[in-house]
This record gives structure tokens, sequence and C-alpha cells, in this order.
């Protein structure tokens, strides 16, 4: 065999090399993304994720009062333990997106009302939060407002958008305008 078939021979075995590669490659970014969707599925369909959900969706009508009242949160440590455990779960998600780790379509399928039904309600929370730590909206759960803000364009939502966002208490459904987390009507259940 010559020198030049033998280098005919390397070449072929460096391109076969990278295809490997490539192809490894593919496959880990697609098992990691796999991995992040299922960690994020499980990490919200965990009882104490999902209790700190329900507290702040039963409690949705003090949460979205003046943030005269909202400052009051900040030193009940229970409170702000639900408040902080949902906008922190929700805000993973969004930068899971964002990083390409999570597809935005299945983000918004699997949690889509869980976004927007949070947003309206910590809204002024995050307000107020983010005032007081005198932090940018950039970077304080910005990842969680920025994907409930994509959620709102799916057409699912639109009159969530128009006509106010439900929220299911045991007493009654309590409807809260998306624009200001103000309360727009409360329906007691029978």
């Amino acid at each position: 065999m010559t020198i030049a078939e033998l280098g005919v021979i390397g070449q072929l075995i460096q391109g076969l090399a990278s295809i490997i590669v490539l192809i490894t490659a593919f496959v880990a970014v697609r098992q990691l993304r796999i991995s992040a969707t299922t960690d994020l599925f499980h990490r919200f369909n965990d009882p104490v994720a999902r209790g700190h959900r329900r507290y702040v969706y039963h409690n949705c009508k003090s949460l979205v009062i003046d943030s005269g009242i909202v400052s009051k949160f900040e030193k009940d440590k229970d409170i702000l333990e639900h408040l902080e455990a949902v906008s922190n779960s929700l805000d993973w998600a969004g930068l899971l997106v964002k990083r390409g780790l999570l597809n935005k379509k299945d983000a918004i399928d699997l949690y889509g009302d869980s976004l927007i039904r949070a947003w309206v309600i910590l809204r002024p929370w995050i307000g107020y939060t983010r005032g007081r730590r005198r932090s940018s909206p950039s970077w304080l759960w910005n990842h969680f407002e920025w994907l409930q803000s994509e959620a709102a364009k799916d057409s699912r939502f639109h009159s969530w958008i128009h006509d106010g966002v439900p929220i299911y208490t045991p007493d009654a459904i309590i409807t809260i305008d998306y624009l200001t987390s103000r309360v727009i009507s409360e329906d007691p259940i029978a």
C-alpha cells in the first residue's frame, strides 16, 4: 500500500469519525432535551410543587391586591415560600425554553394555563419584589414573565387575555384581568 493510499484511508476514517461525533452530539442534545422535559414534568407534578401552586391559586384574592398589602407577604416566611417556589419553577421552565432544552410549544401545551394563572396572581408581588431588591426585570423571574407572555399569544388563551383569567378556588371562580391583575368577578361555586 502506498503512502497516498494510506492518506486516502486516513481521510476516510477521519471523515467517518467526524460523522460519528456529529451523530453522537445530536443524540446527546436530543437526550438532554428529553431529560429536561421529563425533569420539569416531574418537578411540576411533585406534590410539594402542586401544593405551592394550589396555595397561590386558592389565595389569589389576597395576592392580587395593592402593593401596600403585598409587602406583608415578604414578612411571612410560609407565604413567601409558596410565592418563590411557584415563581422559581416557572422561571426554570422559561429558562429551559430559552436555552433550547425544552420546546416552547410543548412548554405552552403543558404549562400555558399555569403560567398565565400564576403570572396574573404573582405579578403585583413580583413587581414589588423587583423594586424592593432594586433588581431589573431583565433578570428576576424574567424567564417566567417571558414564557407566560408567549403562552398568552396562543389562541387557546385569547379569551383569557380579553375577558379575564379564571382562577378556581374551593369556594369560587375568581376572574382576574390579565393586564392589571385586578379581580373582575367572583362567582361562588354552588
